[in-house]
């Protein structure tokens, strides 16, 4: 019965903390009164506009990261081959 003493703890801290949690002496019904009054006192967020002239910024910058994160990509695979090629030459020449 491999494990059977971990099973028995884990039931055991179980009903012991559910027994905190019905004993009236050391825990009191909370009070959940401060959430409805945050979604009531909340305010609604305001997005700006964005003009043609930022996002024709934006899309140059996002054209400029994705031509650099394909360039890093296209150089981490030749570099992995060119490593890989050596091994296998490596390999079947000695």
């Amino acid at each position: 019965m491999a494990g059977f003493g971990f099973t028995k703890d884990m039931i055991t801290t179980s009903k012991n903390n559910r027994s905190l949690l019905r004993d009236k002496g050391s825990y009191q019904n909370f009070d959940k009164s401060y959430i409805s009054d945050y979604i009531i006192s909340r305010k609604p967020r305001i997005f700006k506009e964005a003009t043609p002239e930022y996002l024709a910024e934006l899309h140059v910058k996002l054209a400029a990261r994705r031509k650099r994160e394909v360039k890093r990509k296209i150089k981490a695979m030749l570099l992995t081959l060119l490593i890989t090629g050596l091994f296998v030459l490596w390999f079947f020449l000695s």
